[in-house]
């Protein structure tokens, strides 16, 4: 991974009133960095011991540099738009840029043993734990079906069903991805996480993911009511957001042209992150559904 990392100064103005600095700072985040899909991930830091105390420290991932290249060219397509550079350079009324370094990571992964970051085949529980937060955080599903005509793979976004351990999502009927599931139910599925840090970055590795086999049907009519709830509540909590996004129930039903879909997960491989720092053999572990579910 390659880290740009720029150091700013406050101005007097976001001394002044550090909540409407912040908010900026928030607002500027989700127009600056929409749509660079090179960007892998952000962090924010405030220095309070040492030299330049309560400036800020920006990093910025990238997969590698030419992906940073990648990076610079929009940007600089971007600036010869004058609504969008003035909009960049009105950040000189909150902050003054001090310096800005390229950082990369080691060659190889520095693990730091945790409870939560177990060695292969240790300590089922952290690897439940380490396989539920990867469900409850990922939120799409890639799903690979078959069916006459040969093999698919689509991506969903799904939500979890506990007691027993299910994934829902809804798709079009005449999708193909439905087509083969109406025709051959047992499917198989990859989720997988990226740019991750601290605690979360199993054996100090930056991804984490999980392959599964199931068994997928279409939610039945009976059914419908309660799922389509518990999926639109579970996705969108905020109850403003969720009504921008809710499709009508009749959507689902009858002639409607999208259903609902249960995949019922029996066999569930975590990636092998302690493996991988050994020897760099890319590699599953099994864990327990039953220890997933709760």
């Amino acid at each position: 991974m390659l880290h740009l990392v720029y150091r700013f100064r406050p101005t007097v103005k976001a001394r002044a009133d550090l909540a409407a600095f912040w908010q900026w700072i928030a607002d500027r985040q989700l127009w600056f960095y929409a749509d660079l899909d090179m960007v892998l991930g952000t962090r924010w830091y405030t220095v309070t011991v040492g030299d330049d105390v309560h400036c800020l420290e920006h990093h910025v991932t990238f997969a590698d540099e030419a992906e940073w290249g990648r990076y610079r060219r929009e940007i600089s397509a971007r600036s010869r738009d004058p609504e969008w550079e003035k909009r960049r350079t009105d950040q000189d009324e909150w902050y003054e840029i001090l310096d800005a370094r390229i950082l990369t990571d080691p060659i190889i992964p520095i693990p730091l043993p945790t409870p939560e970051q177990p060695g292969r085949g240790s300590d089922v529980a952290a690897l439940a734990l380490r396989s539920r937060v990867l469900l409850d955080r990922a939120r799409f599903v890639t799903l690979a079906t078959s069916g006459p005509v040969g093999p698919w793979s689509s991506t969903v976004n799904y939500v979890v069903l506990n007691q027993p351990l299910r994934l829902l999502w809804y798709s079009l009927r005449d999708a193909r991805h439905s087509m083969n599931i109406a025709n051959w139910p047992l499917v198989a599925g990859s989720i997988f996480r990226t740019g991750l840090t601290g605690s979360d970055a199993p054996s100090g590795i930056p991804i984490d993911g999980a392959q599964f086999t199931g068994e997928c049907h279409e939610v039945t009519a009976e059914e419908l009511p309660a799922y389509y709830d518990h999926y639109y509540e579970s996705n969108f909590p905020d109850p403003g957001i969720r009504a921008e996004w809710m499709l009508p129930l009749d959507e689902f039903r009858a002639d409607g042209p999208r259903r609902f879909y249960r995949l019922d997960i029996d066999r569930w491989w975590l990636y092998d992150a302690q493996r991988w720092t050994e020897d760099k053999h890319d590699t599953r572990i099994e864990v327990s559904v039953a220890a997933i579910d709760r």
